[in-house]
């Protein structure tokens, strides 16, 4: 039907097009995005609440001595080697590409609170929105994601061992 032709280089895919059409993502052979990605959040964002990094920490913090409810799930959905850095206080590592498998072991009750969180919010919104799809009520975005949680100065966890490393096999 349609012939896609691969270029080895940017300079040959160049040739073949107006210089103004062609850009090319580095470490790869294929055009970047024009915008489809940033377009499609768009759309999908004003469906899904946001909760701010000050108002989750209020929630954290509520009780000190017992620390935030059970009814509260902080999901980190970035990618492995992120939440090994370091993440959020309470937060559980569920990964954005397993999210909907796993989530019902992680959040059995769907009328529970649960804020998924990844690097600046992009991420977070897609997972919150595929939640709210699959049926849970309470799902929150943090806004700014991590980024804007430290920009707050709020506590970090620094991890002692990697996400791999605590799995039994």
């Amino acid at each position: 039907m349609f012939a896609r032709r691969i270029f080895k280089t940017a300079s040959q895919a160049a040739l073949r097009a107006p210089a103004a059409t062609v850009a090319f993502r580095s470490l790869s052979a294929t055009p970047a995005a024009r915008g489809l990605f940033a377009d499609y959040l768009k759309t999908v964002a004003p469906s899904v609440k946001e909760i701010t990094a000050a108002q989750l920490n209020a929630r954290i913090t509520a009780d000190p001595v017992h620390g935030p409810p059970s009814s509260l799930h902080i999901l980190d959905v970035r990618e492995t080697y992120e939440w090994n850095e370091e993440h959020i206080p309470f937060a559980v590592y569920t990964g954005r590409g397993t999210l909907e498998r796993d989530i019902e072991s992680t959040v059995v009750d769907q009328f529970d609170d649960v804020v998924v969180y990844c690097a600046g919010g992009a991420r977070s919104i897609l997972a919150a929105d595929a939640l709210q799809k699959m049926g849970y009520k309470n799902v929150y975005s943090l806004k700014g994601g991590i980024g804007a949680w430290k920009q707050s100065s709020l506590p970090i966890v620094a991890n002692e061992k990697t996400y791999t490393e605590k799995i039994d096999y």
